[in-house]
């Protein structure tokens, strides 16, 4: 009966004129906040079990070793804004992909300025994919992003000048390796 009550006032629910305007947010975009929003990223633990907040940021900041500091802010949910004192810091996390606490997997955004924090998703991760025993042939940019598409999104296939990975990039050691950077 109530149920029958509760449907029937929700089918009259109508909202005023007033209720229905658009708010528009005023712009408030200093120099100050857009120079420390790049100093940012949201990190993300993937994880359904509670974990230890201080353990995260203390365990993060010595394995980061950083040169500048680092400061995290707890957004609910197992995430973290996280920013940082350099630049250079954030892009050493961000190129030190994958990081893991407490056996999970840590996931980073880059927030853009209208993103809402509410609707942020770690739905990808970028791998380091290295791949051995490959025919000298096959050791090529071409054939590289061929097999990482097989897995997943290539972002970089790590060879020298001429196109070919015999080896490390710089050339200074030569094994029969292919890196694959993938998502």
């Amino acid at each position: 009966m109530e149920e029958e009550d509760l449907a029937k006032r929700w089918e009259r629910l109508n909202l005023s004129m007033t209720e229905s305007e658009v708010l528009k947010i005023p712009s408030t975009r200093s120099k100050q906040d857009l120079q420390r929003r790049k100093h940012c990223i949201v990190g993300g633990v993937l994880t359904k079990k509670d974990i230890n907040s201080e353990a995260f940021r203390s365990t993060m900041s010595q394995v980061w070793r950083l040169e500048g500091w680092v400061k995290f802010k707890e957004l609910g949910d197992h995430k973290f804004l996280i920013e940082f004192q350099l630049l250079v810091d954030k892009e050493k996390v961000l190129g030190g992909r994958p990081w893991f606490f407490d056996r999970n997997l840590v996931s980073f955004l880059e927030m853009d300025e209208d993103d809402s924090l509410n609707a942020i998703r770690f739905q990808f991760e970028p791998f380091w994919v290295q791949l051995h025993g490959l025919p000298w042939g096959a050791m090529t940019e071409e054939v590289g992003i061929h097999l990482g598409l097989s897995v997943g999104h290539v972002i970089r296939v790590d060879v020298d000048s001429d196109g070919v990975a015999w080896g490390k990039v710089d050339g200074t050691k030569q094994s029969k390796t292919l890196d694959l950077h993938e998502v």
